[in-house]
C-alpha cells in the first residue's frame, strides 16, 4: 500500500517551525503516559497535565500563535490541538462526556522509531540496545526445540536473523560516522569529545558486547547445521513449500525456490559472521589510530615546522569563514614569496662536477625499511615507552589505591603538558577492553592552556 495513502499530508508539519523540538519532546512525554494508561485511551486532562509539567520544567519554551501572557494551560491545549491537526492523535468523547485521546496506529510506529533513533544517538544510551546475542540465542533456541511447526519456526528464526543483521548495520553505520568525523573536525576539543562518546556509546554498548558477552560464534555452527538439515529433509521442505504457495501465486516450484532461498540467505549470513566481525574490528582500529594520529599532529610544538603550518591553515580557515579571503591571502602571501631572479646566465647556475666515488654498499641495501616504516618504528617505540597498557595501568593504580575514581580534570590539574593529554587518550582507549576501569562523560569543562576539554570520570572496576 502507498505510504501517502496511510500517513496524511500534514503529518510531518509537526517537525517544522521554531517549536519543533518542543513538539517532539512533549509528544514523547504524552506518549509515555499514554502507554502506561488504559487500553481504551487516555483522558485529555491527563495529557494536558503531562504537558503542563513539562512546560513548568522548561519555562523558556514558547508556543506559536499563543499570546505570551496566556496561561500555561492554554499553551498545553495549543500543543494538543497541534497534535490533532497534524493527525498524530484522535480526540473522542465517551459515554460520560469525557474527552479521550488515542494515538493513530501509524503515529505509534513512527514514535517508536523516533525513540529508537534517539536512544541510539550520542545523546542517550539504552541498555536494551545492541543485544546481538538475544537475537541469535532466540534463533538457536527455536531451532533446537523439537516441534512440527516448521513454518512458524523458520519465520521466527528469519525475523531474528534479519534483526541481528539490522543491529550490525547500525553499528557499522555509527562506526562510519565517527570515522568521517575525523575529517570534519580539526579541533583537539572536538576530537576528544568524539573519542569519549565513541568509547561510551559504541564500544561499551555494542562493540565490546559483540566481542565478549554477546559473542555469537558459539551458536552459529549449530544454527547452520540445523538449517541444512531442514533443506535435506523432504518432509520439512514439503511443509515449507506449501506455506509459501500464497506468496508464489500458487506456483509450486516457485514456492519451493522461495523456501530454499530463505534458508540459504540465513546460512550465508551466519557463515559470513567472522568476516563481518573482522571488518568491524578493522574500522574500530582505523578510527582509534587515526584519531590519535590527528590529535598528535594538532599537539605539535609551535616551534615545529608542522605546528607553524597548522597555525597558518587554521588562521586562513577562520578568515575564509568570516568572508575575509582576500585579507587572509594578503596576510600569508609574504610567507611564501620567492625572490625574483631577473638575469640567468651560465655562470649563475653552473656548479662544477665533483669527483664521483661509487659506494660498495648502496643506500637501499643498508636501509631495508623505507621512511614510512622507520616512522612507524619510532611511533611504536614511543608508544611502548610512554603509553603501553602496563604503563597506563600502573599510572592509574597509583590513584586507585586511595580512591575508587579519578576525574580527567584532576589528572590535568597538576600537569597541563601535551604528554598528559596523550596519556588521557590512551586511558580512554584501554578502558574496559584492556584494563579494569570504565569511563563516564561529565558536563563540566577542563580549561586547558590551548583548548577546552569536556571532563570525564575514570571509575575503578569495570562493570557491565
Amino acid at each position: 500500500m502507498d505510504f501517502f495513502n496511510i500517513v496524511p499530508a500534514n503529518f510531518f508539519h509537526l517537525f517544522t517551525g521554531k517549536n519543533q523540538k518542543l513538539y517532539v519532546s512533549t509528544l514523547f512525554e504524552v506518549f509515555k503516559a499514554y502507554e502506561q494508561g488504559s487500553i481504551l485511551g487516555m483522558d485529555k486532562q491527563i495529557a494536558q497535565q503531562v504537558i503542563i509539567d513539562y512546560l513548568d520544567m522548561h519555562p523558556n519554551e514558547e508556543v506559536d500563535d499563543v499570546d505570551q501572557e496566556a496561561t500555561i494551560r492554554d499553551k498545553a491545549n495549543q500543543i494538543l490541538r497541534r497534535f490533532e491537526e497534524c493527525e498524530w492523535i484522535d480526540v473522542d468523547v465517551n459515554n460520560d462526556y469525557v474527552e479521550i485521546i488515542n494515538f493513530r496506529d501509524y503515529a505509534i510506529t513512527i514514535i517508536e522509531a523516533l525513540k529508537s533513533i534517539t536512544m541510539d544517538s550520542v545523546y542517550g544510551y539504552d541498555d536494551d540496545k545492541h543485544e546481538f546475542r538475544g537475537y541469535i540465542f532466540t534463533a538457536y533456541t527455536l531451532l533446537m526445540n523439537e516441534t512440527v511447526e516448521y513454518e512458524m519456526v523458520l519465520n521466527q528464526v528469519y525475523k531474528n536473523t534479519i534483526a541481528f543483521v539490522r543491529e550490525i548495520r547500525k553499528l557499522d553505520s555509527r562506526l562510519k560516522f565517527y570515522i568521517r568525523s575525523i575529517i570534519e573536525n580539526s579541533e583537539i576539543r572536538d576530537l576528544i569529545h568524539l573519542l569519549v562518546d565513541y568509547k561510551v556509546e559504541l564500544v561499551d554498548q555494542a562493540y565490546y558486547r559483540l566481542k565478549t558477552s554477546d559473542n555469537v560464534n558459539k551458536y552459529k555452527l549449530e544454527i547452520v547445521k540445523k538449517l541444512e538439515q531442514f533443506q535435506q529433509n523432504p518432509v520439512i521442505m514439503e511443509i515449507l513449500t506449501r506455506a509459501h504457495l500464497a506468496k508464489a501465486n500458487n506456483q509450486y516450484e516457485l514456492a519451493k525456490v522461495k523456501a530454499n532461498k530463505k534458508i540459504d540467505d540465513m546460512i550465508d549470513i551466519y557463515n559470513s559472521l567472522d568476516w563481518i566481525i573482522d571488518e568491524i574490528d578493522h574500522k574500530n582500529k582505523v578510527y582509534v589510530n587515526t584519531t590519535i594520529a590527528k590529535i598528535k599532529f594538532l599537539l605539535n610544538d609551535d616551534e615545529n615546522v608542522i605546528g607553524k603550518l597548522n597555525r597558518i591553515l587554521k588562521y586562513t580557515a577562520k578568515q575564509i569563514k568570516k568572508h575575509r579571503t582576500d585579507t587572509a591571502l594578503r596576510t600569508i602571501k609574504p610567507l611564501f614569496m620567492m625572490p625574483d631572479i631577473r638575469h640567468i646566465t651560465n655562470q649563475s647556475i653552473f656548479t662544477p662536477r665533483g669527483l664521483y666515488n661509487r659506494s660498495v654498499d648502496q643506500f637501499l641495501q643498508e636501509n631495508m625499511v623505507d621512511p614510512s616504516n622507520r616512522l612507524q618504528e619510532a611511533f611504536y617505540k614511543e608508544f611502548e615507552t610512554h603509553f603501553s597498557s602496563d604503563v597506563i595501568f600502573k599510572y592509574l593504580q597509583a590513584y586507585f589505591k586511595t580512591r575508587p575514581s579519578i576525574k580527567a580534570s584532576e589528572i590535568l590539574r597538576s600537569d597541563m603538558s601535551e604528554e598528559a593529554i596523550m596519556r588521557l587518550l590512551y586511558i580512554l582507549i584501554y578502558a574496559g577492553d584492556e584494563l579494569d576501569y570504565s569511563i563516564v562523560p561529565l558536563k563540566t569543562e577542563i580549561e586547558h592552556q590551548k583548548f577546552q576539554l569536556r571532563d570525564f570520570e575514570i571509575i575503578r572496576g569495570y562493570e557491565r
